[in-house]
């Protein structure tokens, strides 16, 4: 399946909408577009990968990199990514330990509110 990225801003975040296959191509895309928006000063980042199908290996170490260059430059990012194959991989992977992981855009507000996520 194709990937698609979609940057949306929403109050002070970007999200990128993440859907179909982030498979290499996909990450390089991500990679640049995160690359072009945190040099323009973007300080605060959310990856909804709710639309995802499948996540390759190559794409997680891509947003690992991604996260740690997120808190080299002071921004921060989080992971709304509900239950399925993509959660799954990073639960079992522990990635929430490293990236915030929520379940919902709902959930991720919720906790904004009482946080600077």
């Amino acid at each position: 399946m194709q990937f698609v990225l979609t940057p949306e801003k929403k109050n002070d975040r970007l999200f990128f909408h993440l859907s179909g296959d982030l498979d290499y191509d996909g990450s390089r895309q991500l990679k640049v577009a995160f690359g072009e928006h945190l040099s323009l000063g973007e300080k605060a980042f959310v990856l909804n990968m709710s639309g995802l199908k499948i996540i390759a290996s190559y794409s997680l170490s891509t947003i690992l990199k991604l996260s740690y260059l997120a808190k080299k430059s002071g921004a921060t990012m989080a992971i709304i990514c509900p239950a399925g194959n993509v959660w799954d991989v990073f639960y079992v992977l522990e990635i929430g330990k490293v990236i915030p992981l929520f379940s919902s855009e709902d959930a991720f507000w919720k906790e904004a509110e009482n946080n600077t996520l």
